[in-house]
């Protein structure tokens, strides 16, 4: 993996790779290293985009066309974070550009993504159990 970084002009001393864990915890607070999680393509994360947003680490991502490559995007849109939905590939690494040279910003998202991520949608669990009771009632109700 290092050397196809290497091999596109990025100095091996810019990449960390971790290995793994021993825990769900030391796992979480692997996050106090990131300053922007860079979401995979074409396939979304999902928990781990989850994770980095509670950790308060801003997620850029490309959406794809199907679901699997759009789920960081309908995730982003639900905190009210769309400023990091790139358009097309130039435009993420627009993105990720100016966010790595604005330490201000990060360190507000640092500190505010985790109650962006509980006021949000997502982290309504009774309105969500809510809604999820009310479509079996429809679906059985037809």
């Amino acid at each position: 993996l290092l050397h196809r970084f290497v091999e596109r002009g990025i100095a091996a001393d810019r990449i960390d790779i971790l290995p793994g864990t021993a825990s769900p915890a030391d796992h979480l607070h692997t996050y106090r290293r990131i300053d922007i999680a860079l979401d995979p393509f074409p396939c979304n994360g999902t928990t781990t985009t989850c994770e980095a947003l509670w950790m308060g680490v801003p997620v850029l991502t490309l959406p794809g066309a199907r679901h699997s490559a759009r789920v960081t995007a309908s995730l982003l849109t639900q905190i009210g974070l769309t400023e990091a939905i790139a358009r097309d590939a130039a435009d993420y690494v627009h993105i990720a550009q100016s966010w790595a040279t604005a330490p201000e910003r990060l360190a507000t998202w640092r500190s505010t993504l985790r109650q962006r991520l509980l006021d949000s949608p997502l982290g309504d669990a009774p309105a969500y159990a809510a809604r999820i009771e009310a479509a079996y009632a429809a679906l059985l109700a037809d």
